[in-house]
């Protein structure tokens, strides 16, 4: 197989100083692949390095754009991406969507802890991958409760919890393939004002594009909330909201805000709308 390696940072790329975490050493992950998998040939391309809590939208479209045009000028048989796990969620959901249309399988993966503490933990991740990609499967892995590594769909997958387990979102539907050129090519990106269904939470004036709205069933529509998405809607700001069911009843909170301009984005988390919402 031939295959094109994107290591993109977090702490499968990080040493331990301490037991502080420190990014900038992703040759473990080369190093370890090259040596563990000769009958292979992997292509590493430098990619910018960052970790989870340092990423944005522009480094996801540039890593994307990065792995779509290297996949366009050379053959490849999958495609190995490692990042961060905080964040690798939102970076999966929107790998899911922008890398659809190489029809290559690609897997995505990482380490909860550095190589140089748990060397086994990142090897387990990055063998199961190539392993995977062997059988053509797409997704992203990481070790589940039991300790064993799982693949998650990368359209399905939500944020890990305080235990770093990854989780897949029960009533999702697969994204459709789209044409992504326009995004990747965007010098701005939309400015994304995400309110949470939190008790309380208060909307700025400006500073943004468009809004997404974390409501879950019930539309978590506060008193002021609906005048809020109208008078937004207005003014050329859409406002999104998710997760949304495929099926069962709707709360009148979320009918309000449905009825005030609110789109709904059913079936996918709020770290998929989060993508759809950067992508529209």
């Amino acid at each position: 197989m031939r295959i094109l390696g994107a290591m993109l940072g977090g702490t499968i790329s990080s040493y331990n100083v301490s037991g502080t975490v420190k990014l900038g050493r992703p040759s473990f992950a080369r190093d370890y692949l090259l040596e563990n998998f000769p009958s292979h040939g992997f292509v590493f391309p430098e990619f910018n390095t960052y970790s989870s809590e340092d990423a944005t939208p522009y480094l996801y479209r540039d890593a994307l754009k990065q792995i779509v045009t290297a996949a366009g000028d050379a053959h490849y048989d999958g495609i190995l991406i490692t990042h961060g796990t905080d964040t690798c969620a939102f970076f999966a959901q929107l790998a899911a969507r922008v890398l659809t249309g190489l029809d290559i399988p690609f897997v995505i993966t990482g380490a909860m802890r550095t190589p140089d503490a748990d060397p086994g933990e990142a090897a387990g991740n990055l063998a199961f991958a190539v392993k995977c990609l062997g059988e053509g499967r797409t997704g992203v892995i990481f070790k589940n409760r039991e300790g064993v590594e799982q693949l998650y769909k990368a359209h399905l997958i939500m944020s890990p919890d305080i235990s770093g387990i990854y989780s897949e979102y029960s009533d999702g539907v697969e994204p459709e393939k789209r044409d992504f050129s326009a995004f990747l090519s965007r010098e701005v990106l939309p400015e994304i004002l995400t309110v949470p269904a939190v008790p309380g939470a208060l909307l700025p004036e400006e500073g943004f594009d468009r809004v997404l709205i974390c409501c879950n069933h019930s539309g978590t529509a506060r008193a002021g909330l609906a005048a809020e998405v109208e008078r937004l809607t207005a003014k050329g700001i859409q406002c999104y909201m998710a997760p949304v069911p495929t099926e069962g009843g709707v709360y009148e909170s979320r009918k309000i805000l449905r009825q005030a301009g609110a789109v709904e984005l059913p079936g996918m988390p709020i770290e998929g709308a989060w993508s759809e919402v950067l992508l529209r």
